[in-house]
């Protein structure tokens, strides 16, 4: 399967961005992109976020902006506070920015986007206004939009993924079958996984799928399923007293002394210590 092109279509003559109130039962994993900038901010709910090459996870209060043909999935995953999970979806094409000259600071900031930023502490009046843009007039709508780019320009940002930015048609051809692949790691990261089968899978030699996965997702395949192993891990350790070793083991791991040199490369601590540290910050 393909990131699947995602197609806007309210964008047009009528009206130049688009804004979701989104309700549903789960985020589905759909790998796709747009060429339309997009501001995701997360209401309700819980998982895994992907953008590019960058493996994260989300919860409630998770703000981040995509630019153009930057292919993304939010993917609901384990325990969630409520049944519903619900998202704030706006999107727009860059041209909505560079049309005004008035506009370059905020034109120069989304082309900083092109990778992806992620806001790890948004302030309450941004917040307010992204919570209360459903309500107003479509002309005080787009107003506030500007307001809001504005306050995000200049707020604390961290950059997500490190490949470089691509056509759509390079996108399509090449991360075409990365869908199949990242779909699969997604429901089956916890099980052994051995190189071999993935690349008989994908109908590739172990050395072709060991170049393409590399060029493709920016990380080798052992390097990438460790980082989404983690994030799962990380996610079990803030929600659950279950004990380190046994996430370990229910996350793929062999050993628990493997699970934490790995979980220390990734989040900068050992795993005691980052479920200590969120357990502080609550």
């Amino acid at each position: 399967m393909r990131p699947k092109l995602e197609l806007i279509p309210d964008l047009s003559l009528q009206k130049s961005f688009q804004f979701l109130k989104l309700e549903t039962e789960g985020f589905p994993h759909q790998w796709h992109y747009h060429p339309e900038v997009e501001l995701t901010y997360i209401i309700q709910g819980r998982g895994i976020r992907y953008v590019g090459d960058n493996i994260s996870s989300f919860k409630e209060g998770d703000l981040v902006l995509l630019g153009e043909n930057l292919p993304h999935s939010w993917v609901s995953q384990g325990e969630q506070v409520s049944k519903i999970q619900k998202a704030l979806v706006f999107q727009f094409p860059i041209i909505l920015i560079n049309f005004f000259p008035e506009l370059r600071n905020l034109s120069e900031f989304i082309c900083q986007a092109k990778n992806g930023f992620h806001f790890p502490s948004p302030d309450n009046e941004l917040v307010k206004k992204m919570l209360e843009f459903e309500f107003l007039t479509s002309n005080r709508q787009l107003y506030v939009l500007f307001e809001i780019l504005e306050k995000l320009a200049i707020s604390e940002k961290i950059r997500l993924s490190n490949s470089e930015i691509q056509t759509q048609n390079t996108i399509s051809k090449e991360l075409g079958r990365m869908e199949q692949v990242k779909k699969f790691l997604h429901e089956h990261y916890h099980e052994p996984l051995e190189l071999d089968i993935m690349a008989m899978m994908m109908h590739m030699t172990p050395t072709y799928f060991c170049s393409w996965f590399k060029r493709t997702m920016g990380h080798t395949f052992i390097t990438y399923l460790n980082k989404l192993r983690i994030e799962h891990a990380a996610r079990w350790l803030i929600g659950t007293e279950k004990d380190v070793s046994e996430i370990a083991y229910e996350v793929g791991f062999q050993t628990v002394t493997h699970f934490n040199r790995v979980f220390k490369k990734e989040k900068k601590t050992n795993p005691q210590s980052f479920r200590a540290i969120f357990k502080n910050r609550n």
